[in-house]
């Protein structure tokens, strides 16, 4: 979580002093100890949002050349008299990520998992200060900050891109919330909190895919396991054209997927989906169960389908 100790420092370093700063002067700036700055700079540092390089006996701090943190220093220029740092932090951040478009308060709360008593004191304090509005249910950042939405969105994508890249190399990012990511790589990766998932698990369940030489994997704290549906719904994220979709048919009746519980899953992802995720899968589920008769032409025919299944020895 960005708290406010790391948005004070950061708010501290974008605006009021200078673009390399010491160790010790921003504690005695900001009235801290030594030992708790030098905390908050590494956990910023580990964000990806400030870099630091040792000059002589001292650690100087700078914030990184990154666009959230660029548009940040414009609001916090412009809006001096707010105390924006405070607004955004914590929990703050989380709204303001899914305020990219007009949500409930209910929505918000699903999306963030935050408690609705926070979402709705978080609203409350926005609303206050002019920059959130309410027109019936929905709440919609108001013009002058709307870039709030992207800034949000921008600094957790870097601070999840960052945690990648200690691990692997050639990062395409294809999925992501506040807490949790899918993405391709050029790595093998062995750390805790990373999944394979993707074309490369699909051996893992007896359907060998000749895949390419990327992994796919997903970055999250919800989860000790990918099971059968949460690799369907990372697979079509991954790659919706009919070979993988016919895959995903083949895990479906190979695993017993249960249905309900697959379009379960789907629905968690579909809100940053870039594809219509629950209609594919919807579209999967019809086909299976009447044996091909509802199709798309994303499906293969029915027979062959049948004959990919035993090649597999799966039983359709």
């Amino acid at each position: 979580m960005v708290e406010k100790s790391h948005f004070r420092l950061l708010s501290h370093l974008v605006v009021g002093s200078g673009s390399e700063v010491g160790i010790s002067t921003l504690a005695d700036q900001l009235d801290w100890s030594a030992g708790h700055t030098s905390r908050i700079v590494s956990e910023l540092e580990a964000y990806g949002y400030v870099q630091t390089k040792q000059s002589g006996r001292q650690r100087l701090v700078s914030p990184t050349d990154i666009e959230p943190i660029e548009q940040l220093e414009g609001l916090l220029a412009e809006y001096s008299h707010m105390d924006l740092s405070d607004l955004i932090a914590g929990a703050g951040l989380l709204v303001l990520y899914y305020l990219d478009q007009g949500r409930t308060a209910t929505e918000l709360v699903e999306l963030s998992g935050v408690s609705q008593a926070t979402i709705y004191r978080r609203l409350d304090d926005f609303q206050r200060v002019g920059v959130v509005g309410k027109s019936k249910s929905w709440y919609r950042l108001n013009d002058p900050f709307a870039e709030l939405a992207s800034i949000a969105r921008g600094l957790l994508h870097q601070k999840h891109r960052h945690e990648a890249e200690r691990h692997a190399s050639g990062l395409n990012f294809l999925w992501e919330t506040h807490d949790e990511f899918l993405f391709a790589c050029d790595s093998d990766i062995a750390a805790d909190g990373f999944y394979l998932t993707g074309p490369a698990l699909f051996e893992a369940f007896d359907i060998p895919l000749l895949t390419r030489d990327r992994q796919h994997y997903f970055r999250t704290d919800r989860l000790s396991e990918i099971t059968p549906a949460e690799l369907v719904c990372h697979t079509l994220l991954i790659d919706d054209g009919p070979r993988y979709r016919t895959y995903c048919l083949l895990l479906m009746e190979r695993q017993d997927i249960e249905r309900t519980a697959l379009r379960e899953h789907a629905e968690h992802y579909l809100p940053e989906a870039t594809n219509d995720l629950r209609a594919i899968v919807d579209e999967l589920i019809d086909y299976l169960e009447t044996d091909g008769t509802t199709t798309t032409e994303q499906l293969p025919e029915w027979e062959d389908f049948k004959q990919t299944a035993r090649d597999y020895e799966i039983t359709v």
